[in-house]
């Protein structure tokens, strides 16, 4: 993205940010930040639960076959990953690479990054499995109207093809397929070169995608599973942030309240920082369940505070790993692709 969207696109957002903040009003915060008290305990808890199962994810990933590393490097390398990843203006920026480079010695290039890529692909699709599923929630948090209930059967229809295109992208990988797409389109020729210079690097990450899927179901279902937990047990974090403030809400709300404006930052994903996009979604999302819309700011604060809690974790762990950061190699990491010859 050029630099003069990024400038818009990060000014537009914190006009939203203010005004969502001067609309619910800054007196309302502070109160309601005190009131959380001892509740930021569960709240940050959650994620360390959520961090946690990822980990055991990536673990299930990278322990098919002969291959052993330590769980305790991954849990510090997802944290560090994800850590990255926040402190940086768009999804996944630095944080995918950082884990490559971090497990590049132990595993070897190829296989570091075809674990990430894979990885990455199965924390999608259990989203989408998650929205899925919360879609089915929505009913019983809802109203259904007939244009409510004709929006769950297109967005249900459009999730299951999305969910099917992920499940034969494992089944039949990612590269291959991508190259031959590229080749067909003559606008694409400079990129289709590109990817047929590190041919058989790609192919080859391509043979450990689908081997984990057709020779390893066992580890591909097991990590698939614990992600998915991993997206329930997130949504905790917003029935303790309720409760925190007197306004108790059901497990369903919960999940629901997670889902739908984990959606809405997913499609706005453009936005750095997620500036006035998170903010923006809660505060629709809480509106929509007949609370104060402004209470949607209250939790996307709160939000904020426990994702920087974690961030200083993950941080702290980079540095206590003594594990740099190459910042050419985290924005080039084509280069990394070149190495799997």
């Amino acid at each position: 993205m050029k630099k003069q969207y990024k400038i818009v696109f990060t000014v537009f957002g914190f006009a939203v940010f203010v005004y969502l903040v001067w609309d619910f009003g800054i007196e309302n915060i502070i109160t309601n930040v005190q009131q959380t008290g001892w509740w930021f305990i569960p709240i940050i808890g959650v994620w360390g639960i959520v961090y946690l199962l990822n980990a055991l994810a990536w673990h299930a990933i990278i322990a098919k076959g002969e291959q052993r590393v330590k769980f305790a490097q991954i849990f510090s390398v997802t944290l560090s990953g994800f850590a990255i990843n926040y402190v940086t203006p768009f999804l996944n920026l630095g944080g995918e690479p950082y884990r490559v480079l971090a497990l590049r010695d132990m595993l070897g290039m190829r296989h570091a990054l075809s674990s990430v890529i894979l990885y990455n692909m199965l924390h999608m699709l259990s989203h989408l499995l998650f929205w899925l599923v919360a879609v089915g929630a929505l009913a019983f948090v809802l109203p259904v109207s007939t244009g409510i209930a004709l929006l769950m059967m297109v967005t249900s229809a459009v999730l299951i093809l999305i969910i099917g295109f992920f499940f034969s992208r494992h089944k039949n990988g990612i590269f291959e397929s991508l190259l031959n797409l590229v080749l067909k389109i003559g606008i694409l020729r400079p990129l289709a070169t590109k990817l047929q210079q590190r041919e058989e690097g790609l192919l080859a990450i391509d043979k450990l995608i689908t081997e984990l899927y057709s020779a390893y179901k066992g580890s591909f279902f097991t990590a698939l599973f614990l992600e998915f937990v991993a997206r329930v047990v997130a949504a905790l974090e917003f029935y303790f942030m309720f409760l925190a403030i007197g306004l108790p809400i059901s497990l369903l709300s919960a999940l629901y309240i997670y889902a739908a404006s984990s959606l809405i930052l997913n499609i706005l994903f453009f936005m750095p920082f997620e500036l006035g996009a998170r903010e923006g979604s809660l505060y629709l999302v809480a509106e929509s369940l007949g609370m104060t819309a402004g209470v949607g700011i209250y939790a996307a604060l709160i939000n904020r505070v426990r994702e920087f809690f974690w961030i200083l974790i993950g941080l702290a762990l980079i540095q206590l790993s003594g594990q740099k950061v190459p910042r050419k190699e985290l924005l080039n990491m084509h280069t990394a692709v070149g190495e799997c010859k």
